[in-house]
């Protein structure tokens, strides 16, 4: 092979080198543009997307120590449906409490609704700095129906076992005189609070709650414990005991008392005591 002549086709080592040099620098540049070209619109699209999120935040902000119910109508009205679809799903992964979540067969993303629960200034701030890092961006553009529509019966427990939490046990308290019972509002079962199958649901956890470790030392719920259960049953801690069915609970307690008594016979012959260990449970004002 010559310098003047290269592969016999009367090209020279230089014009080569010269073709290469074109045809690698036009790939390079292509692949450099693809590249920035998607990084922009990357960038262009979540810094979007972020700025609607962040938006809706500050609307629940103003409204900071108050109800996010109380938010609703402003929070509807300053995001379009576009704008909801884009952000919903992840303001509701990162603790925003979409009421349409655990109630879908009237889910309307025209007209979000959110639990009664008081809003923190602290936690939107901290929800606005995850959203400016870009934590959350895989979050953003899920399927809103798709995902408020899914696993609705479990998503209807919890909804239910958070309830309980809500106007039962938060309203609870240890008595005085026997710190051995817990006093439930008056007449709990009666009202229109809970339907018939609700209270059957929740058999299992209220047993499972019945625990001295979520009341103060004055007897009063713990504003946090009782704070942090419901957060439990957001993350799926208490499904479990959800889905457990009423019968098959109460034959497992069953179970267990019968084995107690073949262990311990003399609990036979000690009604009194053993009653006074359930009053912490049965005890109703």
């Amino acid at each position: 092979m010559s310098w003047k002549s290269y592969g016999g086709c009367g090209l020279s080592k230089i014009d080569v080198i010269n073709v290469l040099t074109v045809l690698l620098t036009g790939a390079l540049s292509a692949l450099i543009g693809t590249f920035l070209g998607a990084h922009f619109s990357y960038k262009e699209k979540y810094d979007s997307v972020r700025k609607i999120a962040i938006k809706a935040l500050n609307v629940f902000k103003n409204y900071a120590k108050k109800s996010y119910k109380e938010a609703e109508n402003q929070f509807n009205n300053e995001l379009s449906i576009i704008e909801k679809r884009a952000v919903v799903v992840a303001l509701q992964k990162i603790g925003i409490p979409f009421l349409g979540a655990s109630t879908n067969s009237d889910f309307n993303i025209n007209n979000l609704n959110f639990r009664d629960i008081m809003i923190d200034e602290d936690e939107i701030d901290e929800m606005i700095r995850q959203i400016k890092k870009g934590i959350c961006d895989n979050l953003f553009f899920e399927d809103v129906e798709s995902y408020f529509t899914s696993n609705l019966r479990l998503k209807t427990l919890r909804d239910i076992g958070k309830k309980y939490v809500e106007e039962v046990l938060s309203k609870s308290h240890i008595r005085s005189d026997n710190a051995n019972r817990i006093v439930y509002p008056s007449n709990w079962m009666n009202t229109n609070t809970f339907s018939p199958g609700e209270i059957q649901t929740l058999y299992p956890l209220r047993c499972r709650t019945v625990d001295r470790g979520y009341f103060a030392s004055d007897g009063s719920a713990d504003p946090e414990k009782i704070k942090n259960l419901i957060r439990e049953i957001d993350l799926g801690i208490w499904d479990n005991c959800l889905l457990w069915d009423y019968d098959a609970y109460r034959n497992i307690q069953t179970q267990n008392e019968l084995v107690n008594l073949i262990h311990n016979p003399s609990t036979l012959f000690q009604p009194i005591q053993n009653s006074n260990k359930q009053d912490l449970e049965k005890k109703d004002d």
